[in-house]
């Protein structure tokens, strides 16, 4: 709970930036990403978030994985990079 909280004062900071549906959304109990990036957080070291999610720092209506991890100093890739990571080939 303590990484939660410092993702959640991090969303709340950036109030002036994000819209309040933005907000309400990444801090709800029905959607993953801060819980998620909270986790990650506990872990930095070992822990990487893997998201489809593309980083849009301009953006207004919606707080993406990508943005928090940069904030935050959490790692994450999208899938693609995981997969050569993992030397999967197509």
């Amino acid at each position: 709970m303590d990484k939660y909280s410092i993702v959640t004062s991090w969303a709340i900071s950036k109030s002036n930036h994000y819209l309040q549906n933005a907000l309400n959304e990444f801090l709800s109990a029905d959607v993953a990403d801060a819980y998620l990036i909270a986790f990650a957080l506990e872990d930095v070291e070992n822990r990487i978030i893997v998201t489809y999610e593309t980083s849009q720092p301009a953006i207004k209506n919606k707080i993406k994985i990508p943005e928090a991890c940069h904030a935050l100093n959490v790692r994450y890739l999208n899938t693609i990079k995981m997969l050569r990571k993992m030397g999967e080939t197509f």
